[in-house]
């Protein structure tokens, strides 16, 4: 029954190892648990292991030679097999002088391989259930920095000179952590917490559509340019003559638009069925080296709409660094008519206003009338970003050479720019405080997988694996050597055990064993293998019934001197 229930144990472990149950039993990773409940899980298995293990090791051997001793066998075989029961050290000597002496081959390995199977058992206990650690995640929330900034309206208190200014030296320095801002998205930022993982947080990605203004008309007495904006009313904005392969952001206008207008003087790649409704003004510009020459420098005016798409976005709560990858907008590919919509033009005005307020880059242009023209640093960095250069473009003007456009600018270039500026706009008011100038953000809260390491309960198969045959065996061999489905169980031995008392009280009380015995000049352990080769049987029945041999290799025992020695 003890060996069943072992086996039942083991079975147990091997559907909870499928089902994978035991994992429901976890414990937070603390230098107590790490350190104090491994070593007592595994001494715990390996307490229970060798105490139920020397119980059934008790009660087989002393069942099992029992057995054996009601049986008829030659007294070597007994010999073996008493002392193959003595350690596992013992039972393979046993089997080892079975090839000198055949006596019980089959006997005295099954003691073997039950000693063994107890061994493994012993080996493998401390490992079948242990505690090794795990990555797992909690649900729960942190404080967030919203990245989009709820003040930014038409009209905001923001200083965007000083805001507007910072826009070259977050693409010029490659090193700059910009924590909140990745390409054209801001994002929220986690605030400073203990928590480790990754939450899901708010995001909003700027995006830009860019077209081309239609039926501009140019003042050259008045500086003026006169587009149809919103609603078909047109709108007088002042400008100058610009140098050629330049963008200019113009300055600020009577109506808010939700937008960017732009005067570039770079080549378009117009089709023909837009350029019909769309020519480019021609400015002329006047170069003062030498001669005194005019150059007509055609120009387009471009309205660059901005949108914000609300998305979401994964970040690292420690770094607060954006881990899901932002969308990507379709660009345009070709140039066509700016499309009026309705949309709300609060913070598209404001950004709008923001970019063309004149902060000087430090190029100037000067015609040989005199003026002069100073792109701003807005107008420089949105050059920059579609691959023209500001102070190549002063160099060249100052040098002589002629205001001959070859830049050709694309409608996807001019729109990521654009977006660009604005996000970097949007991000940067939100990192400078109020009293600087800048915007307060406002505060949110985030969903975080917190990721925490824990311990787990973990049954391993390959032990398991061992263990569960090592137990079959044992129950296997109990069963045979015990003679458990032998019928005639209405004996018992005479002596309880073969050991030192019992061989001084048999050579005492059998005759027939000191005869043989006494024959043995050399008590070697072969020359008295080999003389205890003679049939035995030290059964009595239950009856006190003692059978009596007539051969002269059987011992008798009166069922009287039996209980008066005993």
């Amino acid at each position: 029954m003890l060996h069943g229930m072992l086996i039942m144990i083991h079975i147990v472990l091997l559907i909870f190892y499928i089902r994978r149950w035991e994992h429901r039993v976890t414990l937070s990773f603390t230098p107590t648990n790490s350190n104090v409940w491994p070593v007592v899980l595994s001494a715990s298995l390996q307490a229970f292991y060798t105490i139920y293990t020397a119980v059934l090791l008790f009660l087989t051997q002393r069942l099992a030679i029992s057995r054996t001793l009601v049986r008829r066998l030659k007294l070597t075989a007994i010999h073996d097999i008493s002392g193959a029961w003595a350690g596992l050290g013992s039972a393979l000597s046993s089997v080892w002088q079975q090839t000198d002496i055949p006596a019980s081959w089959w006997t005295t390995f099954s003691v073997t391989a039950y000693l063994a199977s107890i061994s493994v058992l012993h080996v493998t206990s401390s490992t079948l259930l242990q505690l090794p650690t795990f990555n797992t995640s909690m649900a729960t929330s942190v404080s967030t920095t919203l990245g989009w900034l709820d003040d930014l309206s038409y009209g905001s208190s923001a200083n965007w000179e000083s805001i507007t200014a910072s826009l070259p030296v977050i693409n010029q320095l490659s090193g700059l952590v910009t924590t909140g801002l990745s390409n054209t998205t801001v994002y929220d930022t986690a605030q400073k917490s203990s928590v480790v993982g990754n939450a899901t947080v708010n995001a909003t990605t700027i995006t830009s559509r860019c077209g081309l203004l239609p039926h501009v008309t140019y003042s050259v007495n008045a500086s003026t340019v006169t587009a149809p904006l919103m609603y078909g009313l047109n709108e007088s904005i002042s400008v100058s003559p610009p140098w050629s392969d330049l963008i200019q952001v113009l300055q600020e206008y009577a109506s808010p638009v939700s937008g960017v207008i732009l005067m570039v003087s770079t080549l378009l790649e117009i089709e023909d069925s837009v350029q019909e409704e769309v020519r480019p003004v021609n400015m002329t510009w006047e170069s003062w080296f030498g001669t005194k020459m005019s150059y007509v420098v055609p120009v387009y005016f471009v309205l660059c709409s901005l949108s914000a798409n609300p998305t979401h976005g994964v970040v690292d709560i420690q770094n607060s660094s954006l881990l899901s990858p932002v969308p990507i907008w379709q660009p345009s590919t070709q140039w066509e008519i700016y499309q009026w919509n309705d949309q709300n033009s609060g913070w598209q005005a404001e950004i709008g206003r923001a970019l063309s307020i004149a902060v000087n880059s430090g190029n100037i242009f000067t015609d040989a009338a005199g003026r002069k023209l100073e792109p701003s640093i807005a107008d420089e960095y949105i050059m920059s970003s579609v691959g023209l250069n500001l102070t190549a473009e002063a160099v060249q003007c100052g040098g002589g050479a002629p205001p001959i456009p070859n830049f050709v600018v694309r409608p996807g270039q001019l729109e990521l720019a654009v977006a660009q500026a604005a996000a970097q706009l949007v991000w940067t008011a939100g990192q400078i405080d109020t009293s600087n100038g800048g915007l307060q953000p406002g505060n949110g809260m985030a969903n975080v997988d917190e990721e925490l390491i824990a311990l787990r309960l973990n049954v391993n198969l390959l032990p398991l694996s061992f263990a569960v045959s090592a137990s079959v065996i044992m129950l296997g061999l109990a069963l045979h050597m015990t003679r458990a489905f032998d019928a005639s169980h209405d004996s018992q031995a005479a002596i309880p055990h073969i050991g030192a008392l019992q061989l001084l009280w048999l050579g005492h009380h059998s005759a027939s064993i000191s005869e043989v015995l006494e024959d043995v000049k050399h008590p070697t352990e072969t020359n008295l293998r080999r003389a205890g080769m003679i049939d035995v049987c030290f059964a009595k029945t239950i009856s006190d019934e003692e059978e009596l041999g007539n051969s002269e290799s059987t011992d008798n025992f009166s069922g009287e001197v039996d209980r008066d020695e005993m």
